[in-house]
């Protein structure tokens, strides 16, 4: 089963849905917390969920989240600083720069990475979300609701603290301790998998041989590859040189020249193609593939792709707890990060004019940074994944 059949199934799982709210009554399905009265989209509320963050909250210490605090100053720190690094970078030297791409399901990202985001971005909306509500209960902001939310091909969770409570009642400190809560629970799980990332080869090493080809994961339209290697070829040599991991692939290349024949061997074929011009120097050889290590099953009832897809679980999962954690501490508009600097500058500043001169040029700044960001990332041409 592809991409395009999986999408189609749970689309016709959506329209199901949606069909058999219908038929039962919409407003009725609302009276027990589900909402499914619009296509493509799921929304299910239970108390349960709303007492159990409750509960959990009351048994964090405040320390815990008051450490939320300082580590998410410093993930705004770090997030200026890496944002504004990299934008440097477009401008001296672009080659180096990194894409700074909106996460689009289907059109910024698309193919085999679209699940393995899926992935990563419900485990970050779950954490973030539950973050707070943990955060809310241990100061006494009371949960006005809380569940699971499914929109296409995105899942998630959602925890809704009473807002009056939250702006008139409560101090900042406990503001603050909410706010930060969220990214805060992004970066420990986002070191926990950065452990697991450290430690793959010892957890594959039990059922798997090690690295032993290079695996095709995906294929750059129009590129010397295409028409020529397959999604799911293994390969293992290039030329007269053993590829035993995606870097010996990498390697070999940097040293290539454009409009030569490259000697491809697969697990199962050898054949000629011509390489194709780098788009970053053209006169470097090009082949467009997209891979990684292979790993060979120590037994029968494995599958070869087991570690290609465990891998790219972790990697996808860090790269969105982190990323998403620090761009949300940006002192950017309906973002955490902006209510939390207001916040922090309201327990030494009480004048309202002081605090825009303060937040005004913060906000500016993050916003352009981000945006010049996106726009570079297009026009050189590094928003394809």
């Amino acid at each position: 089963m592809d991409i395009y059949q999986v999408l189609l199934l749970i689309i016709g799982i959506y329209l199901l849905i949606y069909i058999i709210a219908q038929a039962l009554g919409v407003e009725k399905l609302q009276e027990k917390g589900i909402e499914a009265g619009t296509p493509f989209f799921l929304m299910i509320k239970t108390e349960r969920l709303n007492s159990f963050l409750t509960r959990m909250g009351k048994k964090f210490p405040k320390a815990f989240f008051n450490l939320g605090i300082i580590v998410a100053f410093g993930g705004m720190a770090i997030g200026f600083w890496l944002f504004g690094e990299n934008l440097l970078r477009f401008f001296f030297t672009p080659e180096t720069a990194g894409g700074v791409v909106p996460i689009i399901p289907g059109v910024t990202i698309n193919g085999p990475q679209l699940f393995y985001m899926m992935i990563g971005l419900a485990i970050t909306l779950l954490t973030h979300e539950f973050a707070h509500g943990l955060a809310s209960a241990k100061d006494n902001i009371p949960i006005k609701s809380s569940g699971l939310v499914f929109l296409l091909v995105l899942f998630g969770g959602f925890v809704e603290p009473d807002e009056e409570v939250f702006e008139q009642e409560a101090s900042p400190q406990a503001r603050m301790r909410l706010l930060a809560a969220g990214s805060f629970a992004n970066l420990l799980w986002a070191f926990f998998f950065l452990l697991l990332l450290i430690n793959v080869a010892p957890v594959l090493s039990l059922g798997y041989n090690p690295p032993s080809g290079a695996y095709v994961y995906d294929i750059a339209p129009d590129s010397a590859a295409f028409g020529n290697i397959a999604i799911g070829d293994v390969i293992i040599q290039l030329n007269d040189t053993d590829i035993n991991s995606w870097a010996d692939v990498s390697r070999f290349m940097a040293n290539s020249l454009s409009n030569t024949t490259l000697t491809v061997h697969t697990l199962d074929s050898v054949f000629d193609l011509t390489l194709g011009m780098n788009p970053a120097n053209h006169t470097r050889g090009y082949i467009g593939i997209y891979g990684a290590d292979y790993w060979e099953p120590k037994y029968g009832f494995l599958d070869p792709m087991i570690p290609f897809h465990y891998q790219m679980v972790l990697q996808w999962t860090f790269l969105i707890l982190f990323s998403v954690s620090l761009f949300n501490l940006l002192p950017i508009p309906f973002l955490d990060g902006d209510k939390l600097l207001s916040n922090a500058l309201s327990l030494k500043i009480k004048d309202e004019r002081t605090m825009k001169y303060i937040m005004y040029p913060a906000r500016f700044l993050a916003v352009a940074i981000v945006i010049l960001s996106v726009v570079l990332t297009f026009v050189m041409g590094k928003a394809i994944f």
